[in-house]
């Protein structure tokens, strides 16, 4: 049948497409067992550091007590000391001379303006006794005779020359009183007492001859040899000529004239390469008859075949 037209049918196939499978993460599970020891170890952790900071602070707050305590007794020590005879001063002086002056003249017709002055220097609560100021005083002279401590209390004492009723005494008394910087107070009446004696042993020489003697005859010889030439040196030179023996220089210049200065007297100690010397010295001061005998210290250090002075002390 040549007559029929010919029939193209295209066929088209969609492929089907593979789907493709969804991941599902997976879920991240908590190991309650860990998480408990890692609290656990944590608690541990600060406990530890917070015992170690409590032993600490309670170290330090020991360490701050005792410190406290020895800054309290050296306060005591130092307010002690200060009570001794380097504690005067012209203010003290003045002050308990003016007391005094006020307190051992008096008369009748003065005893309450005398009462009403007194009151300035007394701590507030002492009383006038009632028998003070009956008779005529006047006070003709006073020495102060040292300032010194009474059961802890400063004291000074002081020999008077009283005149009552027209007839001179002389007397000695004590004066207790306290000081606060320039302020004073008298905190108790003066009362009559026994001279003080100010002689008596409380320390030893300054150059105490009690080190260890250097056994190295050589040694000993050369230091005795440079002891000699800087004495002579130092009576002799000046100041400026000094400065090469010693780090702090000191010269006499010819003010007196060295006249004996043995070996006995000298004493060597310390090491070989920084001995100390001790040495007794006669000197004459130039132009006169005057003889004096001095104590001299020298802190040496060896330096080649010589010495040089590192410290100077003379008594």
């Amino acid at each position: 049948m040549r007559g029929l037209p010919k029939l193209k049918v295209n066929f088209e196939y969609e492929k089907k497409q593979k789907e493709k499978a969804v991941k599902i993460p997976k879920a991240h599970t908590i190991n309650l067992g860990k998480v408990r020891k890692i609290v656990l170890l944590f608690l541990i952790g600060l406990f530890i550091y917070f015992s170690y900071v409590l032993v600490l602070a309670n170290a330090i707050a020991q360490k701050n007590k005792s410190l406290l305590a020895t800054v309290t007794t050296l306060s005591k020590k130092l307010d002690k000391a200060s009570a001794g005879t380097t504690s005067y001063n012209p203010v003290v002086g003045q002050y308990l001379a003016n007391f005094l002056t006020l307190y051992y003249s008096s008369s009748d017709s003065n005893a309450d303006s005398r009462s009403q002055q007194l009151s300035k220097y007394l701590a507030s609560n002492i009383t006038l006794p009632n028998n003070v100021g009956n008779s005529k005083m006047k006070l003709d002279s006073a020495k102060l005779n040292g300032i010194f401590t009474v059961d802890s209390v400063k004291t000074a004492q002081y020999s008077l020359v009283v005149e009552a009723d027209g007839k001179q005494s002389d007397m000695t008394v004590n004066v207790p009183y306290a000081q606060a910087n320039e302020k004073l107070t008298v905190i108790g009446l003066p009362y009559v007492a026994n001279t003080i004696d100010s002689v008596g042993h409380i320390g030893t020489a300054r150059f105490d001859k009690t080190g260890k003697t250097i056994n190295d005859s050589e040694v000993t010889a050369k230091v005795v040899k440079f002891t000699k030439q800087f004495a002579q040196k130092y009576v002799s030179s000046s100041t400026k000529d000094m400065s090469m023996l010693m780090s702090d220089p000191v010269g006499l210049n010819g003010a007196v004239d060295l006249v004996t200065l043995d070996d006995s007297s000298i004493k060597v100690t310390g090491t070989s390469e920084k001995p100390v010397v001790t040495a007794t010295m006669t000197v004459q001061v130039h132009g006169t008859n005057i003889m004096q005998v001095q104590t001299i210290r020298l802190d040496l250090k060896k330096q080649s075949s010589t010495y040089f002075v590192t410290k100077f002390v003379q008594a």
